[in-house]
């Protein structure tokens, strides 16, 4: 009868409601997972990057369709040794990782200028033993402790939502809702930040902050530098 029938419809709905919320709930966290290794592996392509070339890349064109030419390329340095620009995207062509993380969007990064210029004999690297990094990650936009600082380079995932984030076809998703994670995201067509400071803290979808950020601390960079000779 169609009471029966509609009987098994709610009862299939509430096996399938049960069924997908924890599936849902494993693949977000098997997506953080795998977006964190690729965190990791960038910071330390990052670090390989310039223990053999004395500087950290210039960042990618964040608007350049996937598979175009230069699509995942660092770019070009101007004449007079700089990078054009101090943010973009992961040069994941460049340094070998992945384009995107789990969720499909690019990794925004950005680099302290001095760590990125041309290097030039006798130099063995574009900074020395005393150069600071001008970016900081907080625990929050607004009233937020200091969670590293003085750092030479600061890359980004925006995670499940992955708003303010520049997908596959160079086109950069909506802005972020909240102000932390409005200052984690790409500004100016994908060449700028609103300012120097990030947000890094526990992610909770729910309220709108579900980034992942990661660095390169200036400490860790110095000491491979060292090792390899190229500093001081």
């Amino acid at each position: 009868t169609l009471t029966e029938l509609a009987v098994v419809a709610v009862v299939v709905a509430l096996v399938l409601g049960g069924l997908l919320s924890p599936l849902a709930t494993q693949m977000d966290v098997r997506m953080t997972a795998e977006t964190r290794k690729d965190l990791a592996d960038i910071r330390e392509a990052l670090l390989g990057f310039a223990v053999i070339n004395g500087r950290f890349p210039c960042p990618a064109a964040a608007t350049t369709v996937s598979g175009a030419a230069g699509a995942g390329l660092e770019a070009a340095h101007d004449a007079g040794g700089d990078c054009p620009n101090a943010s973009g995207v992961v040069p994941w062509v460049t340094l070998g990782v992945p384009e995107t993380d789990a969720w499909g969007q690019r990794y925004s990064y950005r680099v302290t200028p001095t760590f990125a210029r041309r290097v030039s004999p006798p130099r063995n690297a574009a900074f020395d033993l005393d150069t600071g990094g001008n970016l900081d990650v907080r625990s929050a936009a607004v009233g937020g402790t200091m969670v590293a600082g003085g750092l030479p380079v600061v890359f980004v995932s925006h995670g499940g939502n992955g708003r303010g984030g520049y997908n596959r076809q160079g086109v950069q998703l909506p802005g972020g809702e909240v102000a932390d994670e409005v200052d984690n995201q790409l500004t100016n067509a994908g060449t700028a930040m609103a300012n120097t400071f990030f947000v890094s803290r526990a992610r909770n979808p729910a309220s709108g902050f579900d980034d992942e950020v990661g660095w390169v601390p200036r400490a860790i960079l110095v000491s491979r530098m060292i090792g390899v000779g190229k500093l001081p």
